[in-house]
């Protein structure tokens, strides 16, 4: 972790402010200038207007976010070691965040935004990690987890930004969080800022299911103290939510519409009471409207068919309201989906031409940390790409529809396994806070962070006590060994040894399912238990495991490989020693075969006599 003074964005925005000094003061002039004794209140509004500003999309080139950014960073700066852990934790986030967002918008005519953005980010997010650890301003720690989902999200790593998120929601969930407000109204404030950050986090994640009930508690927060502004920016972002759920659903061809016509009907709400937001809030507004129309001859939500010259005419109504791409959102989300919304409504007017060429301006942006309404922007432009071919090549396009379905069918049957693996996550986390870290140590190899011999005996009976009590259950276990790993340690170092033990269990855990648990035996020897398998089913998946194992060099010009014995029962009354002296037989079997096997015991579920457990 960096030292607070080592950041590389306030030197960028130094040198940049330096730059193009009549330019800084006219986008900023005195506002974020805090002379001393200034209210801490007018400090951070003023803030979080410039990291509002800094965040909208499109960027402007030279008269873009810079301006706010540097702003943002040279209080950052005058304020580090002066001012209270909860003031400089509000900034730190608000810098933070503005940066990010700055690095997602994708290409603008400043070359160097992004970047230094990127750096920037990474010294605020260290500092704001330091403050919080060091004064235990645990709500703070939440909006650290969720802009380091951000962070991952920006670098293409869904799997890291899933473990931030999963973070934030288990520190949300505890009973208490602190962040030291002066008044319990503030506190309140920052609540809600948390719950509709980590909300913002989740959609982009996909996990729109998880993140609604987050922004219903944050409008319960802000109309119990009467604040509208506040309900009607939560309102803002549960449209967002929706659409994008919507749209999720309609890509693994599933009803979308429910959600669609939901989020019309709460943007029509808010689309009749302006003052609630800001002008370029409503882009969204009329996005989601436009993105609840039928094509002609389906109904629509009050059951009514439409005739494609009306359809057509509203359609040329909705492109026209969307505006060009130039329009300015808050967020690259509302950005996204004006876009996506602006091309339905001009493919529905007969338009196709023109909104594969909006369509192909976003993908040409390269924005990035919003995954999911991105391949929306893909399947749209294939979608309309296709129909607009003309009467050839039909054969061309229902292959193309048929391969996108499919890939689509995937992508939903991957979304549900990390909804899972995000309960999994939860339920560790949990797991860890309730009975301590030394709790969790217990269970764990240091080593590999495999579960140890004690957690598989627990796994192993839990298992087994279902198979006892469901007819037609199946347990399947097996025993792997690394093969010649002596050898490895006397020519290489037992730390070299070490290594590639580490890099064994995480490429076992990586080839197996989610719900299949791969611990560490002892030694060199690993156990896999492998529940509702059966042995032949076993045997396959291990095989596949081998393989990828077989892909690590062990450093001096060979490879890793392992023996591997399966055991496996649909039987009652089978001991976890019973089982593992099977797959113990059937590992030693592969062994002395020559390795690099996998060998089934096809024997009973009797150990052979005198047979040492994990030899």
């Amino acid at each position: 972790m960096r030292r607070p003074d080592e950041h590389d964005g306030d030197e960028a925005a130094r040198d940049a402010a330096r730059a193009r000094p009549e330019e800084h003061r006219r986008m900023t002039g005195a506002a974020l200038t805090r002379p001393e004794g200034a209210p801490r209140e007018t400090v951070l509004a003023l803030a979080r207007s410039a990291a509002a500003r800094a965040s909208r999309v499109p960027l402007s080139g030279a008269t873009g976010p810079t301006a706010d950014l540097i702003a943002l960073c040279d209080l950052v700066g005058r304020t580090r070691g002066t001012s209270d852990p909860a003031t400089r934790a509000v900034l730190l986030r608000e810098a933070a965040a503005a940066h990010l967002a700055v690095r997602g918008a994708g290409s603008s005519s400043d070359a160097t935004a992004a970047p230094a953005s990127t750096d920037a980010a990474e010294g605020l997010l260290d500092e704001l990690v330091g403050v919080v650890a060091e004064h235990g301003l645990t709500l703070f720690a939440v909006d650290a987890e969720a802009l380091l989902a951000r962070r991952a999200l920006l670098a293409d790593d869904e799997e890291s930004a899933l473990a931030a998120a999963t973070r934030a929601l288990t520190q949300l969930d505890e009973q208490s969080v602190v962040d030291h407000a002066p008044t319990q109204r503030e506190h309140r404030g920052n609540l809600q800022d948390t719950y509709r950050l980590v909300a913002a986090t989740l959609t982009s994640l996909g996990l729109n299911e998880v993140a609604q009930p987050l922004l219903t508690r944050a409008r319960v927060i802000a109309e119990d103290d009467g604040d509208v502004l506040a309900a009607a920016r939560c309102d803002h972002e549960h449209v967002r939510v929706l659409i994008s759920w919507g749209l999720r659903l309609q890509r693994a061809h599933r009803d979308g519409l429910p959600h669609l016509d939901d989020a019309a009907r709460r943007a029509a709400t808010l689309h009749a009471e302006p003052a609630l937001l800001p002008p370029d809030h409503r882009l969204l507004l009329r996005a989601a409207v436009a993105l609840a129309r039928r094509p002609a001859g389906t109904p629509d939500a009050h059951g009514r068919v439409h005739e494609p010259e009306e359809v057509a005419a509203v359609a040329r109504g909705d492109a026209d309201a969307l505006g060009p791409d130039e329009r300015v959102c808050p967020a690259l989300a509302d950005h996204l989906l004006g876009r996506l919304a602006r091309a339905r409504a001009l493919a529905l007017s007969g338009r196709r031409d023109e909104a594969a060429a909006v369509l192909d301006r976003v993908r040409a942006r390269r924005p990035r940390g919003e995954p999911n309404l991105l391949l929306a922007v893909s399947r749209e432009l294939a979608h309309v790409t296709a129909d607009r071919q003309g009467a050839e090549g039909v054969a061309a396009r229902r292959a193309l529809r048929d391969y996108t379905s499919d890939l689509e069918h995937e992508l939903w049957t991957l979304q549900r396994a990390r909804v899972l693996s995000l309960t999994t996550r939860l339920a560790h986390e949990q797991l860890r806070r309730e009975h301590g870290e030394a709790t969790v140590q217990a269970r764990t190899d240091p080593l590999t962070g495999l579960p140890n011999r004690r957690a598989l005996d627990d796994v192993l009976a839990d298992h087994l006590t279902t198979v006892a009590a469901r007819s037609g259950a199946a347990l399947a276990i097996a025993m792997v060994d690394v093969d010649r790993f002596k050898t490895i340690n006397d020519r290489m170092s037992h730390a070299h040894g070490d290594h590639v033990l580490r890099l064994v269990a995480e490429t076992l855990r990586r080839c197996l399912r989610s719900d299949d648990v791969v611990a560490r035996y002892g030694g060199d020897e690993f156990v896999v238990v492998l529940p509702g398998s059966s042995q032949t089913a076993a045997r396959g998946a291990l095989e596949r495991a081998a393989l990828a194992v077989a892909g690590v060099p062990v450093g001096d010009g060979s490879w890793v490989s392992l023996s591997i014995g399966v055991a496996g029962t649909e039987h009652s009354g089978v001991t976890p020693g019973t089982l593992l002296a099977r797959a113990d037989r059937a590992m030693y079997e592969a062994k002395r075969s020559g390795g690099g096997a996998v060998v089934v015991d096809l024997g009973s579920d009797t150990p052979a006599e005198g047979l040492a457990v994990g030899g």
